[in-house]
């Protein structure tokens, strides 16, 4: 009986961690984890382990941190895809090893929320150039996670049948939670959306895709470009400010909701949080600018701080 690919990679990851000497409930804990891997393949169309690229494996990575695993998991999960390519390059199974170009990003614990003040992030869309196609796809795309609060997994995942620019919104299918959810656009990013749908997007579309945002071979963009071009455009605009990623959009959007007065409840919704106690914690940054405002600006504060001191 001839067995599968997959069932061949089974058995020589085992054999492989058992040559190491690992204990058996290592080799199980890996062996988990190797089935979320190849699983993941499968859903992307990738099922030959010799045509994976660093490139994919990161957006595995990505991928699992915008479900939500822990950090602890994900780096579990980086050891056994080193262990897997290692075995199978020791095993001439593949040329070269994909895992020594691949990177690890791994969202910090710390409790800090990296925001962009209202005045950066008009910098920042404002540096994105529409004159050019990547341009018109960079401001879209940029302006519609920072009006919705999306994820960056959830936003590469987008359908052009998802958005209804005649009802401005979008249609978020299977986000954080496996849930849908229906999301406002507002006329300004609706309006970057339907120039990059009209005048620019099949420019990019090569093939069949139906993906909302293209790179520049008409395949899905991926989660990793979406953070070069953040990162690209951010130095356009002159800000310097450390650990901006594309969940600090996330952040700002939210942020900035409940700075402006957004009811809490609407905030949760549009985020997509299960439980309001992690929209709450988003208040805590209002709560913190409010206290710097009133400090500088209250009349009774400023008798016992004038400009410039502090306690």
């Amino acid at each position: 009986m001839k067995i599968s690919q997959k069932e061949q990679i089974e058995m020589l990851f085992e054999d492989h961690l058992e040559g190491r000497g690992l204990k058996p409930e290592t080799i199980k804990r890996k062996s988990i984890e190797l089935n979320r891997f190849l699983s993941y393949l499968e859903s992307i169309g990738r099922r030959d382990l010799r045509e994976v690229s660093s490139k994919e494996i990161e957006e595995y990575f990505l991928f699992m941190q915008e479900k939500g695993y822990s950090s602890s998991t994900i780096i579990t999960s980086h050891a056994m895809t080193a262990d897997l390519f290692r075995a199978l390059h020791k095993n001439d199974m593949i040329l070269t090893n994909p895992m020594a170009r691949t990177e690890m990003y791994i969202k910090e614990k710390s409790g800090v929320k990296v925001i962009l003040t209202e005045e950066e992030m008009d910098a920042f869309l404002c540096s994105i150039e529409t004159a050019t196609g990547y341009g018109k796809r960079d401001r879209a795309l940029f302006e519609l996670m920072y009006v919705t609060g999306m994820r960056v997994g959830e936003v590469v995942k987008l359908t052009v049948e998802d958005v209804d620019l005649s009802h401005s919104e979008v249609l978020i299918r299977k986000g954080k939670g496996d849930k849908d959810r229906i999301v406002p656009v507002g006329q300004v990013a609706g309006r970057f959306l339907q120039d990059w749908i009209s005048h620019a997007r099949n420019w990019f579309n090569t093939g069949e895709s139906d993906s909302l945002f293209l790179n520049s071979k008409g395949r899905t963009l991926a989660a990793t470009a979406v953070r070069h071009r953040l990162k690209y455009y951010l130095k356009q605009a002159g800000i310097e400010k450390e650990g901006v990623s594309p969940h600090s959009l996330r952040h700002s959007c939210a942020t900035h909701l409940l700075a402006g007065g957004a009811d809490i409840r609407f905030v949760q919704e549009l985020l997509g949080h299960e439980s309001l106690e992690t929209t709450v914690t988003y208040t805590r940054e209002v709560v913190t600018g409010l206290k710097r405002m009133h400090r500088m600006y209250h009349p009774r504060e400023n008798e016992i701080y004038p400009q410039g001191e502090t306690l």
